[in-house]
């Protein structure tokens, strides 16, 4: 039966030795011809830049949304204390109370205003 695939491991071992070789001289990339790839390469880092610089600008705009979120949740709270305080000095009762407070002559009308032709 012999060697059926006809292997020979003196070139395989010279081949892992090769490499092992160009590995530690540096020039592995330039031995499997990567070079012929550079540009390709160049764009790919290239987008990769841009995807991490627009991830951070997009985590950066959500911050800031997140940020304006809690500040309108404040100024809503603020906006209807002060609609609460506006409509209870709107009353009359409220308002001929400050008068009398202040030491004010002011009354409110006892009876209605005449109209004029």
């Amino acid at each position: 039966m012999g060697n059926r695939f006809n292997i020979s491991w003196k070139k395989i071992g010279l081949a892992i030795k090769e490499f092992f070789i160009a590995l530690g001289r540096g020039d592995l990339l330039t031995r499997l011809r990567v070079d012929r790839a550079l540009p390709y390469i160049l764009y790919l880092f290239l987008l990769g830049c841009i995807s991490i610089w627009l991830s951070y600008h997009a985590e950066q705009t959500m911050l800031t949304v997140q940020k304006n979120n809690d500040r309108i949740k404040t100024l809503k709270v603020y906006h209807a204390q002060k609609t609460y305080e506006l409509v209870r000095l709107d009353r009359i009762a409220t308002v001929e109370k400050m008068l009398e407070e202040a030491g004010s002559q002011v009354k409110a009308p006892e009876k209605p205003a005449d109209i004029l032709r």
